[in-house]
This record gives C-alpha cells, structure tokens and sequence, in this order.
C-alpha cells in the first residue's frame, strides 16, 4: 500500500492518500454484476449475429461450390470480404442498438439525484430523493436522503439552541446566557467547515 502525504501551508493536518485497485469486484457488487451482464450480452449478441451471418453466407458459397464445380475463386478475400463487411456493419448497428439504450437505465436515475440534490444544496432539507421502482442506484438515494434527515436534525436543534438563547438573552440571566451560548457553541461544533 503506498501512502503519499500532503502538507500545504493552508492545511495544518496531514491527509494519507491510499493507493487504489483499478477492479475491485466488492464495492457495489450488484451494480457492477449488472452492467457487467450487460456488457457482456451485448457482445455477445453482436458476435452471435456475425457468426450466423459468416455461417449462413459460407454455407452457400460451399454448396455453390459443390453444385456447380464451376466456381473458381481466385482470391480468399474476394469471397470474405464482402461476408466481413456485411457481419462487421450488422454487429455494429446491433450493438449500437443496445448501446442507445443501455445508458439510459444509468443516466436517468443520476439525473434525478442531480436534480433533487440541487434543491437541497438550495436549502430545502425537506426534500427526498425519489427513484422508480427498479431504478439503479437506490442505495445512493437512500444514503443521500439519511444525511439530509441528519443535517435537518442537526439544524433543528441549533434553531432550538438559538430560540433558547433569545429567550434567556430577554431574561438577562447571565448564567443562563452563558449555559445557552455553550448549548448552541456545542450544537456548532460538529458541523466541519
């Protein structure tokens, strides 16, 4: 494992960076089986339909042959190339085909996340994110909506904590101002920034 340390004039902490494996198959394993399955369809459609179409125009070329013993190819690729050409443009509109509509079951659930994720970081902490049934990412959503559920908590009782300071600032207790402004200085801290 390599670790690499950054110290910046501005950054008084260390960070430790760790080096990363380029696959790893246990994060999101229902996700990556997923695209995985259809990765791998998609090729293997696309191989299958140029091997039915080089078996089917070779077996008339054979049986041609042998009909008519009168077919003479001077060169192999005068009989492959228009097979190669014809499987090759064949599996490539057919994995373009399933390529168009792979993306989407990907991109459109991100795209809602974006959407809802802007109208929190526009301070509606009110808002949830909402996937269809049978959308990828849900775990993604519900994460994102337990953090929210979590800063809302949070900020509710600094809102509680500042009411509570209001009302014992308008008291002029000044013992009680002090216990209220420890309160609300606790509430504050555990919040980064």
């Amino acid at each position: 494992m390599q670790e690499t340390t950054i110290d910046t004039p501005q950054m008084k902490e260390k960070k430790v960076f760790h080096k990363r494996k380029k696959l790893n198959l246990k994060i999101k394993q229902d996700f990556q089986g997923w695209l995985l399955i259809r990765i791998m369809g998609t090729i293997l459609i696309t191989v299958g339909v140029a091997s039915i179409i080089m078996y089917f125009y070779s077996r008339t070329v054979v049986d041609a042959d042998f009909l008519s013993h009168a077919l003479k190819v001077r060169r192999i690729s005068e009989v492959l190339l228009p097979v190669l050409l014809a499987a090759s443009l064949t599996s490539i509109v057919a994995g373009l085909l399933i390529a168009l509509f792979l993306p989407q079951k990907i991109a459109g659930p991100i795209f809602r996340v974006e959407q809802d994720l802007q109208q929190i970081r526009e301070g509606d902490l009110t808002k949830k994110i909402t996937l269809r049934c049978g959308d990828i990412l849900p775990e993604l959503a519900e994460h994102v909506n337990m953090t929210v559920a979590d800063f809302r908590h949070m900020l509710q009782e600094v809102k509680e904590a500042q009411a509570d300071l209001e009302q014992t600032l308008s008291d002029n207790s000044s013992a009680e101002v002090a216990k209220a402004l420890e309160k609300q200085k606790q509430s504050l801290e555990r919040f980064k920034t």
